[in-house]
C-alpha cells in the first residue's frame, strides 16, 4: 500500500510541477491564463472553430460555472465569441475569433516547445511508447466501482 501511495504522489507532484512551470510561461511569455490557451487549442482543433459551450465543457472537464466565467472573461478579451446555438435559444456556441487565432498563433510554438523541455524530450523512445501503454490502461472506460 506504502508503494502504491508513494507512487500516486510522485505523479501528481510531477504533473503538477509541469503545469506550474507551463502555466507561468504562458503567462509571462503571452500574457494568457493556461487554461485559456487550452480553450482555444480546443476551439481551434475544431473544422468550424466552434463547439457548443457544453461541449467545451466536458473537454475542459471544467464545472458550467467554471466555463461560463472563464469563457465571459475569454469574450471580454476579445478571444472567444459566444452566441446562440442555431435555434436553441438556450444553448450557447463558442466560437474563436481573429484575436483568439492570433493569440494561439503566438503562443503555441512556445509552448510546445517548453513541453519538449519539461516532458518528452526527457523520455526516450521506449520511455514515450511504455508511457503511452500505460496512459491507454488508466484512460476512464466504464466506471469502475468499488464494493
Amino acid at each position: 500500500m506504502r508503494h502504491e501511495t508513494t507512487l500516486w504522489r510522485t505523479f501528481l507532484g510531477t504533473h503538477r510541477q509541469i503545469v506550474e512551470r507551463l502555466a507561468g510561461q504562458m503567462l509571462a511569455d503571452h500574457r494568457l491564463p493556461l487554461e485559456w490557451f487550452d480553450v482555444l487549442v480546443h476551439l481551434a482543433d475544431v473544422p468550424d472553430r466552434s463547439l457548443r459551450q457544453r461541449e467545451l465543457r466536458d473537454r475542459l472537464l471544467l464545472s458550467e460555472s467554471g466555463v461560463s466565467r472563464m469563457l465571459a472573461r475569454m469574450a471580454d478579451a476579445g478571444l472567444v465569441e459566444r452566441r446562440t446555438a442555431g435555434g436553441d435559444r438556450r444553448g450557447v456556441e463558442v466560437a474563436l475569433t481573429e484575436a483568439g487565432e492570433g493569440a494561439l498563433a503566438s503562443a503555441v510554438e512556445s509552448h510546445l516547445a517548453l513541453v519538449g523541455t519539461l516532458f518528452t524530450g526527457r523520455l526516450t523512445v521506449t520511455d514515450r511508447v511504455a508511457l503511452e501503454h500505460i496512459l491507454a490502461k488508466l484512460a476512464p472506460g466504464p466506471e469502475v466501482h468499488s464494493r
